[in-house]
């Protein structure tokens, strides 16, 4: 059976905090300083030197995700492809569970974990990234949706990590929004990386 985390990213200004207890982790943060490019690069860059694959399937970056590893010269050695799935019925055509759709909603832990184990299925790949959430106005075809709020999830080998962001998001563009909730996902990306969760055993040099 493989183990889960689930993580919970949210805005809190000088709050940093970490409970871990059922692999549960909440990391309250304050990110207000954009990735640089570099730093994405040396993320993606261990991943090319540890032969690590990775794929995405995004809904609410619309390929943002995939776009930034792709920025990293030689990406295509680790990155076979990703899916954008802006719609429930994309999700379920690519292969993700409508009952999980159905029982959940699309903006859900659930969901994301579904995206990420379904890409990874599909593309073979060490590592899957899934993600799902709300940009800028509530979605009122979902009643699931909560504006500021991303639900994704890193699937590395057969080890599950759930994360959820919650941001403010008044005032900034749809991109900007994009930009941010792909930031949470590189900065939770270089955290397993670099610290080496226990299910990222093979990965950048271990």
């Amino acid at each position: 059976m493989s183990a889960k985390t689930k993580v919970s990213m949210k805005t809190k200004q000088d709050t940093h905090a970490c409970m871990i207890g059922e692999r549960r982790i909440v990391i309250y943060c304050e990110r207000n300083i954009s990735m640089e490019q570099s730093k994405r690069n040396r993320i993606i860059e261990k991943l090319i030197e540890s032969h690590t694959t990775i794929s995405t399937m995004e809904s609410c970056t619309s390929g943002l995700i995939a776009s930034m590893i792709t920025d990293t010269e030689g990406a295509s050695a680790i990155f076979p492809g990703g899916f954008v799935t802006y719609l429930n019925e994309t999700k379920i055509l690519v292969g993700v569970d409508a009952q999980v759709i159905r029982k959940y909603g699309v903006y859900s832990r659930e969901c994301a974990e579904a995206m990420a184990k379904t890409v990874q299925e599909k593309l073979g790949t060490d590592i899957a990234i899934g993600i799902t959430g709300t940009t800028g106005n509530i979605d009122p075809n979902n009643a699931d949706s909560v504006q500021g709020q991303a639900f994704f999830c890193i699937q590395v080998k057969d080890q599950t990590y759930s994360y959820e962001i919650r941001e403010d998001v008044t005032g900034k563009s749809r991109h900007e929004i994009k930009q941010r909730y792909a930031e949470r996902v590189f900065e939770a990306l270089e955290g397993l990386i670099d610290h080496r969760v226990e299910s990222v055993a093979g990965i950048a040099g271990a």
